[in-house]
C-alpha cells in the first residue's frame, strides 16, 4: 500500500469515528436537555464543533458536507424538543440550535478557506513546474549552444573556442604545457584539384586520427581549415614533445582514400612552451603559428619550435624566424 492509499484509509477511518463520536454525544444530549443539563450539555456541543473541524480538515468535502449534515440533525432534534417540551426549556433548548448553526457557518468559513488554500497551492505548484520547465528548457538549449560553440561541425573535434578557453584555463592554473600547431601542407591544392567535398572528406579522416591518436591523454581541436592543435599539459622535455611529432607525422603521411580518391600529404608542426613563449592565449597562439611558418620555410613535413632568437633550440637547423610576424602560412 503506498502513501496516497494510506492516508486514504486514515482519512476515512476518521471520518467513520468522527460520525459515531457525534451521533453517541448527540444521543446523550438528547435525554439530558435540561436547565440542571446545560452546561455539560455546552461543553458536549463544543466537543461536536471539535469533531466537525476535525471532519472538515482530514476530509475535505466529504467531511464539510457530513458535517453540515450532523449538525443540521442536531437543529432538527433541538427544534423538535422545543415543540414538544415547551418553553419551560426554551434556553437549553435554543443553545442546542445556536451551537450547531453557528458551527454549521465555522465549517463553511473553514472549508470555503481550505478551498482556496488548496487552489493557491495548487497554482504556486503548476508556476513552479512551468518554472522548472523553462529551467529545463534554457539548459537544454545552454548544452546545445555549448556543444555548438564547442565541437567542429565538419570533423567532430572540438573547436577552436574551446582549445583557446582549455589554454587560457591552464594559464589561470599556472600549470605548465607545450602547444602543437599542426598545418597540412599544400592542402589548398587538393581543394583545388579534387573539390572540396574530397578535401572535407580527407579532413575527416585526419581529425578521426588525430583523436584516436591523443584519446583522452591530450586535447586535441580543429582550429581553422585544414589546421589543427595539440595541447599537452604539465611539464614536457623537448625529446617527449619530438617524439610525439614524429609519431603525428607518420600518422599524417599515411595513405588517405577520399572520394575514392587516394591521397598522400605531409604536415608542419609548430611547438610553443608556456610560459617561456607567451603569457596570453593570443601570444600562444601566434607564435605557434610562426612556428609553423618556419618549419614550412625549411622544407614542411617537419616540427619547428619557436625561438625568440635565432640561436634558440629549433627541431630543424637554420630555422627562419621572423621576428614580431604575425605572416600565416598561405599553404
Amino acid at each position: 500500500m503506498n502513501e496516497n492509499e494510506k492516508n486514504k484509509s486514515l482519512h476515512i477511518a476518521i471520518l467513520v469515528i468522527g460520525i459515531i463520536l457525534h451521533m453517541v454525544f448527540f444521543a446523550i444530549m438528547g435525554p439530558l436537555s435540561s436547565e440542571k443539563t446545560h452546561a455539560f450539555n455546552g461543553v458536549m456541543a463544543q466537543i461536536q464543533v471539535v469533531i466537525s473541524a476535525v471532519l472538515v480538515t482530514t476530509n475535505g468535502k466529504r467531511g464539510f458536507i457530513t458535517s453540515c449534515v450532523l449538525n443540521a440533525l442536531s437543529i432538527f432534534s433541538a427544534v423538535q424538543g422545543m415543540l414538544m417540551r415547551g418553553p419551560e426549556n426554551g434556553s437549553s433548548i435554543g443553545a442546542g440550535v445556536a451551537v450547531p448553526a453557528i458551527s454549521i457557518i465555522t465549517m463553511t468559513i473553514i472549508y470555503t478557506y481550505l478551498n482556496q488554500a488548496q487552489q493557491q497551492k495548487a497554482e504556486i505548484s503548476e508556476q513552479y513546474e512551468k518554472i522548472m520547465d523553462a529551467n529545463r528548457i534554457m539548459q537544454e538549449k545552454d548544452e546545445a549552444l555549448r556543444t555548438l560553440l564547442y565541437t567542429d561541425r565538419l570533423t567532430g573535434l572540438y573547436s577552436a573556442q574551446y582549445f583557446q578557453d582549455k589554454i587560457e584555463e591552464a594559464i589561470g592554473l599556472n600549470m605548465s604545457f607545450a602547444l602543437i600547431y599542426i598545418d597540412i601542407d599544400n592542402f589548398k591544392s587538393i581543394n583545388d584539384t579534387f573539390g572540396p567535398k574530397t578535401g572535407d572528406a580527407a579532413l575527416k579522416v585526419y581529425a578521426d586520427r588525430v583523436k584516436n591518436f591523443c584519446d583522452r591523454k591530450y586535447i586535441c581541436a580543429r582550429v581553422n581549415g585544414d589546421e589543427f592543435g595539440i595541447l599537452m599539459t604539465g611539464e614536457q622535455t623537448e625529446a617527449d614533445i619530438l617524439n610525439l611529432v614524429e609519431q603525428l607525422r607518420t600518422l599524417f603521411s599515411k595513405q588517405v582514400t577520399a572520394q575514392l580518391t587516394n591521397l598522400s600529404v605531409t604536415a608542419s608542426f609548430g611547438v610553443v612552451l608556456y610560459p617561456n613563449d607567451g603569457n596570453d592565449v593570443e601570444l600562444l597562439m601566434d607564435n605557434a603559428i610562426i612556428a609553423v611558418y618556419n618549419a614550412k620555410a625549411n622544407g614542411k613535413d617537419r616540427a619547428c619550435f619557436f625561438a625568440k632568437t635565432i640561436n634558440q633550440s629549433v627541431y630543424v637547423p637554420q630555422s627562419v624566424y621572423v621576428p614580431e610576424s604575425r605572416y600565416y602560412p598561405t599553404e
